[in-house]
């Protein structure tokens, strides 16, 4: 068994408690974003400077605090400098592909940096969907500690087959991901069939498979929902077939 599915396995089999998933505010629909849309145009929306030759999007929080948003190199090799993590980082791959020291990541993969890590990142080109729950650190790199970010390849079949229902009556399948609860950040994979109902209360949620009903309307695969700010909301799922993947400060 690979090691990375042999934890996540143990992480769903262990006795902390379930996140609670009836918990928090249902608030009026959000807005939605389609990333394929995005990533055939990505000029058509109004972006910040983030570093040179990389810009940033905002969806749920400001530059100077935890947030979510699209991260787009707008070269070729795009570059960031070493910085360093002191809460939770989640950056999936929406297009291209983006390198650390740690290696590369494909379109489709997700992957989360603990605290205390940190990394510089170089050969990256195209759109990220990003949250932090802390803003980078680039002063204080001399603090940094070794780590092995949590990766995950949400095309691969196996990943999807080592989630639990989450009740004896429901066809719903879930798995939390394991991430240091220190982060600030935490992480659920969702599978819904065509008749599931499901509460998820979180900050953004990512069809990466199949179409979702929301309150929003159907979502298809590749569209992205993000709450009103950083705080978890609570979104209604409905309907499927599709698989999400679900993150909450």
């Amino acid at each position: 068994m690979r090691p990375l599915l042999a934890l996540l396995l143990l992480a769903c089999s262990s006795s902390a408690p379930p996140r609670d998933t009836t918990s928090g505010q249902a608030l009026s629909p959000r807005p939605t974003l389609d990333l394929r849309a995005l990533a055939a145009n990505p000029a058509g929306h109004e972006w910040l400077d983030f570093r040179p030759n990389v810009k940033k999007l905002i969806f749920a929080g400001s530059a100077e605090t935890e947030h979510v948003a699209i991260l787009w190199y707008t070269v070729p090799d795009g570059r960031v400098g070493l910085h360093r993590h002191t809460r939770t980082e989640s950056v999936y791959v929406i297009d291209g592909r983006q390198s650390d020291g740690k290696g590369t990541y494909a379109k489709g993969t997700v992957y989360f940096n603990p605290p205390g890590s940190g990394h510089e990142l170089s050969d990256s080109s195209g759109l990220f969907l990003l949250a932090y729950a802390a803003p980078p650190d680039f002063a204080n790199t001399s603090a940094l500690v070794e780590y092995t970010p949590v990766r995950l390849d949400t095309t691969d079949p196996a990943l999807w087959s080592a989630a639990a229902p989450a009740a004896l009556d429901s066809g719903v399948r879930t798995l939390d991901i394991p991430l240091d609860r220190s982060g600030g950040m935490s992480g659920r994979l969702i599978e819904l069939g065509a008749t599931d109902r499901y509460q998820f209360a979180g900050t953004y949620l990512l069809v990466v498979e199949g179409t979702c009903q929301l309150p929003e309307g159907a979502l298809a695969e590749q569209s992205l929902v993000v709450a009103s700010g950083v705080k978890p909301e609570l979104f209604e799922l409905a309907g499927g077939p599709c698989r999400l993947l679900g993150v909450s400060f």
